[in-house]
């Protein structure tokens, strides 16, 4: 399991396409995005990330196909 630490946002994914959607991610210190998928989540609605939107977050899991597949998320205070 990997940590990581940074604030989620919903940005537009794959503007333009048939897949165009909000997803969540997760904004890095350095200025880098990774986009979360939370198991067991819907992953056309990813509303398990809705109550930290726009907070600073860890997320634990593991990175699968350039996703990182969330398994906890805490806020940090």
């Amino acid at each position: 399991m990997t940590k990581i630490s940074g604030t989620i946002e919903y940005k537009t994914f794959a503007a333009g396409s048939k897949s165009e959607s909000l997803k969540p991610f997760i904004l890095l210190e350095n200025g880098s995005q990774i986009l979360l998928y939370k198991k067991n989540d819907n992953p056309f609605e990813n509303k398990g990330f809705a109550d930290f939107e726009s907070k600073k977050v860890i997320v634990e899991g593991e990175l699968v196909n350039g996703v990182f597949e969330v398994s906890s998320i805490a806020e940090v205070e």
